[in-house]
């Protein structure tokens, strides 16, 4: 599946942030926020979900209990499947320093579409 990440390709972007990225909502796991599509005008970078490298795992909203239809929350997972928060706290420790956490290029490596706009009404 390809999922997107709003915004330019910079590691800062592909890096969640403290607090807005790391806490779940209803029917959302926490995580870096990705979408199956486009706003239109908006560039983003298309990540290949397949492409992701353990422990990184994708995790679709659950519209039933509150999650958003087409989001999807890219984070570090547990051997049950579940968020490691504990990893998704670090991960998000690195945003903004010099380093890119092993986490953030991943996903770097799974990117198919560059650049991407989404198209106009």
């Amino acid at each position: 599946m390809i999922v997107y990440i709003w915004g330019n390709l910079t590691a800062d972007n592909f890096t969640p942030r403290l607090d807005k990225d790391t806490v779940g909502r209803p029917g959302q796991q926490p995580g870096l926020s990705a979408s199956e599509m486009i706003p239109p005008g908006k560039k983003a970078q298309g990540i290949d979900t397949d492409k992701l490298k353990p422990p990184l795992g994708a995790c679709p909203d659950d519209a039933s209990q509150g999650g958003t239809v087409g989001h999807v929350a890219i984070a570090p997972l547990d051997e049950s499947g579940a968020v490691d928060v504990k990893s998704l706290e670090a991960w998000a420790t690195s945003r903004g320093t010099s380093s890119i956490h092993d986490f953030t290029q991943i996903l770097l490596d799974a990117v198919v579409e560059p650049n991407v706009k989404g198209a106009s009404k």
